[in-house]
């Protein structure tokens, strides 16, 4: 039993749509999470022996930052990541 050509155009006619549905730009997602020096850590950071200290430093430093850990020899912060949804820019409009 061979298939109706009408089921394969439909099949095509799906597989279509779905292909332009992913192709479509979708609202960018930005995960921003950030390292940063210490402000406040001072010495040389080696890690594991001092990256208690750096983490508590980068701690009190402010409440966004979660933990600290030494790299090349210094003390870096991190921060929560902020996932939130940025709509694509608007064209210019069009002129009459």
């Amino acid at each position: 039993m061979e298939p109706s050509p009408r089921k394969n155009l439909s099949a095509a006619g799906a597989f279509v749509v779905l292909l332009i549905i992913l192709a479509a730009e979708p609202s960018e997602i930005y995960a921003t999470c950030t390292a940063h020096l210490s402000g406040s850590y001072s010495g040389l950071c080696y890690a594991p022996f001092s990256d208690n200290n750096c983490r508590t430093a980068c701690i009190n430093e402010s409440s966004d930052n979660y933990t600290g850990k030494c790299d090349l020899f210094r003390c870096w912060c991190y921060t929560y990541c902020d996932f939130s949804i940025v709509a694509p820019a608007a064209g210019a409009p069009i002129q009459p």
